[in-house]
């Protein structure tokens, strides 16, 4: 019983670290080279505000473990990671 928890623990954070591979190489893509992209440079800006933030709610379920948090701070969690994102984004539109 204890091998089976460890092996799905273990996928999970391989999982984790393959999803922040996969969105570490579409900031990538998205920052430099945002023409090859096909954004402007407004929609490229945007796109990398919701990877990163992805990638921030990646690493709070997979490495700090919100998932087996309180239900409460689990969402408080997601509603800040949203919150902020689209915060951020807001104030650039505005400002840009």
């Amino acid at each position: 019983m204890t091998r089976l928890i460890a092996n799905k623990e273990t996928n999970y954070v391989v999982g984790a670290w393959l999803v922040l591979m996969v969105l570490t190489g579409a900031t990538w893509i998205v920052g430099g080279d945002h023409a090859f992209a096909g954004l402007s440079l407004r929609a490229a800006m945007i796109s990398i505000l919701v990877l990163t933030f992805a990638k921030i709610y990646v690493v709070g379920n997979a490495f700090m473990e919100m998932r087996d948090a309180a239900p409460w701070l689990a969402r408080t969690f997601t509603i800040w990671c949203i919150a902020l994102c689209t915060a951020l984004s807001a104030l650039y539109l505005w400002r840009a």
